[in-house]
């Protein structure tokens, strides 16, 4: 799925430079005084840093009842303790990073045929691919009694025991596609280099969805004074399920700085290269359990072609 979108994603901003190219005036042609015309195509592929929701054990039972490990007896397990979810679910708050893929053209807002020569105003509409994750992690740790040794010499009573650690790691992701629209504001863009920023949003619904649900029993004997060695085992399951595809949307700030590749080649002279950050607040509703909301960064370099 990820190679087809980047593919199409490829052959979109293909498309718009050989319509740039093909699409220039005649020298003796007149310009028409446009208000809104395409004004450049731009990939974005970008590292997502975000607090992920942390969902509590009853939330990913809830969406996974076929589950057998999480139907297993959970007294005793410790876990990140966060705010309250709307469902009145425990969540808290934990890191969660990735990758998002961004195709977009903008479209000049003006009255102006020299529009790109100076300080103006551009709508931005595309799509976006990215991941949406939520997980939890809890554990415990048991001392059982394994042998009691009485020494025949003194009678001492030695007492061995087993540590017994076991982990539950419940993960669960949704690849979302997205449409996104933003407005931006762009500096003087004859000079070579130029800033800009706006706001923008985007929403989608997502292509997969499934939570990975592992768990790890690792058990340790400890020496004693009659052995000189230890003894440990360890035993994992795991489990996959396909949830109900969830769907979102995101508000965020647009920044960056762009920098005109060429001055002299008129094809240099039409691309770009820009670097763009875009903080961001998330809200992802999943249908079997909750909305659940964070924020984060998505950052990265792009390549742009003005028309």
């Amino acid at each position: 799925m990820k190679k087809s979108i980047v593919l199409a994603a490829a052959a979109c901003f293909a498309i718009s430079i050989s319509f740039c190219q093909n699409g220039e005036k005649l020298p003796n042609e007149k310009t028409s005084k446009r208000k809104f015309r395409v004004a450049d195509a731009a990939v974005l592929p970008a590292l997502v840093i975000q607090n992920s929701p942390i969902g509590s054990l009853k939330d990913f039972q809830k969406m996974n009842p076929e589950s057998e490990l999480l139907k297993e007896n959970m007294n005793g397990y410790s876990s990140s303790k966060g705010m309250m979810g709307s469902s009145g679910t425990q969540i808290g708050m934990g890191g969660f990073s990735g990758a998002s893929f961004n195709a977009d053209l903008g479209f000049a807002v003006g009255n102006n045929d020299n529009i790109n020569d100076k300080s103006s105003a551009q709508l931005r509409v595309g799509i976006s691919y990215c991941g949406i994750g939520m997980s939890n992690f809890i554990n415990k740790t048991d001392i059982v009694r394994y042998d009691t040794l009485t020494s025949s010499q003194t009678g001492q009573t030695i007492y061995s025991d087993s540590l017994i650690h076991r982990s539950y790691n419940m993960n669960y992701k949704s690849q979302q596609l997205r449409i996104d629209v933003s407005i931006i504001y762009r500096t003087n863009t004859a000079a070579r280099w130029s800033i800009y920023g706006g706001i923008g949003i985007e929403a989608g619904g997502a292509v997969s969805a499934f939570t990975d649900i592992d768990y790890s029993e690792y058990i340790t004997i400890e020496p004693s004074n009659y052995t000189s060695s230890s003894y440990s085992s360890s035993h994992d399951r795991s489990e996959r399920f396909v949830n109900k595809n969830s769907y979102g949307y995101a508000v965020y700030l647009p920044i960056g700085i762009d920098f005109r590749v060429g001055n002299k080649s008129e094809f240099f002279k039409q691309l770009h290269v820009f670097y763009e950050a875009r903080p961001f607040i998330n809200y992802t509703f999943i249908p079997e359990l909750i909305g659940i909301t964070g924020g984060g960064i998505k950052s990265g370099l792009g390549l742009r072609f003005t028309i």
